[in-house]
């Protein structure tokens, strides 16, 4: 196999990282007896061993033997909520710059299968970031008013 698939390999357990990546904002945010936020991030976690899932499938079907490295989702130390949000649309688009490397990679190998894998990535990375985005934008509002950060809580709760 090629470098291009290490390099799905790779993604793979950058997907399991970010899983434990907002572990740990989720866990910060449960602390903070923020429930309905730490329920959103405990969703993109199973969201993101859902990308992983999806790409191991792939590799595997493949005939690429997986590989696992250890996962670093940092020490889960956070100075705010609005920080814990503004270091989650970070990943994210650390995130879409692996998926648009990944891509230029499958287009100069000429691998279709891995382009049309991707581009499902390319779609959800859209979203990530919008979704993301905003709520940053609503923090950056909120500006640390308790009454603003309660609305949005249990509108995350919701989610």
């Amino acid at each position: 196999m090629s470098k291009l698939y290490d390099n799905l390999n790779e993604q793979m357990n950058f997907e399991l990282e970010s899983a434990y990546t907002y572990a740990t904002m989720s866990a910060y945010l449960n602390y903070m007896n923020m429930k309905g936020m730490a329920h959103f991030m405990d969703g993109q976690a199973k969201e993101e061993i859902e990308h992983a899932s999806k790409i191991k499938n792939f590799l595997q079907t493949t005939g690429y033997k997986i590989k696992y490295r250890p996962l670093d989702p940092g020490d889960g130390k956070f100075a705010s909520i609005e920080e814990v949000f503004k270091r989650a649309l970070a990943h994210e688009k650390i995130i879409t710059a692996h998926i648009d490397d990944l891509i230029k990679e499958a287009r100069a190998e000429g691998d279709q299968r891995v382009l049309n894998l991707l581009a499902w990535f390319v779609d959800e990375q859209i979203e990530e970031e919008d979704i993301f985005s905003v709520l940053v934008e609503r923090l950056e509002r909120i500006n640390g008013q308790w009454n603003g950060l309660y609305i949005l809580d249990n509108e995350l709760a919701a989610r």
